[in-house]
C-alpha cells in the first residue's frame, strides 16, 4: 500500500505471530521536553536493566526505556510516526532519535495525518492516528497488532458545553479492533463526560484490579464506578478475545492501569495545577493541537516535575502491561 512502511522486525512479528505492541509518538513531540532531566526524583525512574540517562532529552530517554521494556517482557515494539510522506509502523534507533530531536515536527491526529503525509513533514502520532497506522497494517497483512501502550488517553474537554473540544481518539477507538492500555483518561480532561462518551460509543472499559476509573496522573476517579474489574493482563486478553469474537469485531478494548498512590500525585494538587494550566492556555488563545502540549508542560513547572515523574513512570508501567497482554492475546489465538 502507497504511503505505509512497515518496519522489517514488526512486519516479520506480525506474520510469524508473534506479539507486537503499538506506540504512539506525540508524547515524544509534543508531550515531554526535548531537554535534560533538570527535577528531582530521577531515582524513581526504573527503565530496568539499562538506567536512565539524565544527560539525555527526556522524550528521547522515555521513547527508548518504552520501547525496552516492551521487548524486556517478550513483544516487539511498533513506534509510529509520520515521516516524509509515509506512515512508520516500527523505527529504527536513528529514525526515533531524529523525531524526538526535531524541534519542527508536529503531531498527528487522524484528522491532520492525511495533511502531514501529502506535505511530507515529521509527525508524532496520537492514540487515534497511531490505531489508524495499525488498522492500515491490518489491511494490508490480513492481520495486525492488538495492543497499544499510551500514557492517558484523550477526551472531553472542560467547558465542552460552550466548546465541544472532544478527542477524536474517542471514536478512533470505537472503530479499531485494538486494546488500548493507559492509565486511564488524562488529568486534563472531564472525566465524568469522558466516561459517558466511552459508554455511548460502546468502548468497554477494564479496570487493573479496581472498579474505578483511573485518571492518569491523579490516580482514581472516586465517582467513575462502573468499569470492568480485571485481575491481571491474562483476564483482560480473554475479556478482549470474547468481545471481539462475540460482540464487535471492529471495536476497541480500553485496559486502564492505576498508579499505585506513592506515584500518583493528590487530586488537589493536580486540579490546582490542571486549572491554572487551563486558565493560562485560554489567555493565550491556545487552543485546538496545542492546548494538550501546553497545559503539560505548564503542570510540569507548577508541580516542580512531579507530574513529569508520574507521567513518566505510568508510561513504562502500560507498556509493561501492553506487552504482558500482547503475549496473552497471541497464546489464545496460537
Amino acid at each position: 500500500m502507497d504511503h505505509l512502511i512497515i518496519h522489517p522486525e514488526v512486519r516479520e512479528a506480525i506474520t510469524s505471530g508473534r506479539p507486537v505492541v503499538l506506540l504512539e509518538t506525540a508524547v515524544t513531540t509534543s508531550g515531554l521536553p526535548r531537554t535534560p532531566w533538570r527535577w528531582p526524583d530521577l531515582e524513581r525512574v526504573k527503565t530496568g536493566h539499562e538506567p536512565w540517562q539524565p544527560e539525555q532529552p527526556v522524550n528521547l530517554e522515555l521513547a527508548r526505556a518504552m520501547s525496552r521494556t516492551i521487548r524486556d517482557h517478550g513483544a516487539v515494539p511498533a513506534t509510529c510516526a509520520i515521516s516524509r510522506g509515509q506512515w512508520h509502523v516500527g523505527l529504527d534507533p536513528d529514525h526515533l532519535e531524529a523525531l524526538a530531536l526535531d524541534t519542527q515536527a508536529e503531531k498527528a491526529s487522524v484528522t491532520s495525518a492525511a495533511r502531514a503525509i501529502r506535505t511530507g513533514v515529521h509527525a508524532g502520532t496520537t492514540v487515534s492516528s497511531t490505531l489508524a497506522a495499525g488498522n492500515l497494517v491490518r489491511r494490508v497483512l490480513g492481520q495486525g497488532p492488538l495492543t497499544m501502550a499510551t500514557g492517558g488517553i484523550g477526551g472531553v474537554h472542560y467547558g465542552w458545553s460552550n466548546l465541544p473540544d472532544i478527542s477524536a481518539d474517542l471514536r478512533v477507538m470505537a472503530r479499531s479492533p485494538i486494546a488500548v492500555v493507559s492509565a486511564g483518561v488524562k488529568s486534563i480532561v472531564d472525566v465524568p463526560a469522558t466516561r459517558e462518551w466511552l459508554e455511548t460509543l460502546g468502548i468497554p472499559i477494564l479496570g487493573m484490579g479496581t472498579h474505578e476509573l483511573p485518571c492518569f496522573i491523579a490516580g482514581l476517579e472516586r465517582h467513575a464506578a462502573d468499569i470492568h474489574a480485571v485481575e491481571d493482563e491474562r483476564e483482560a486478553a480473554e475479556t478482549a478475545r470474547v468481545h471481539w469474537s462475540t460482540v464487535d469485531n471492529h471495536g476497541g478494548i480500553l485496559l486502564t492501569v492505576p498508579l499505585d498512590e506513592h506515584t500518583s500525585l493528590p487530586r488537589d494538587l493536580v486540579e490546582e495545577a490542571t486549572r491554572a494550566a487551563e486558565e493560562a492556555a485560554t489567555d493565550a488563545g491556545i487552543a485546538g493541537p496545542e492546548r494538550t502540549p501546553f497545559l503539560l508542560s505548564h503542570m510540569a513547572e507548577s508541580t516542580n516535575g512531579r507530574s513529569l515523574v508520574a507521567n513518566i513512570l505510568l508510561l513504562i508501567n502500560n507498556a509493561k502491561v501492553a506487552a504482558r497482554m500482547a503475549c496473552c492475546l497471541q497464546e489464545s489465538s496460537s
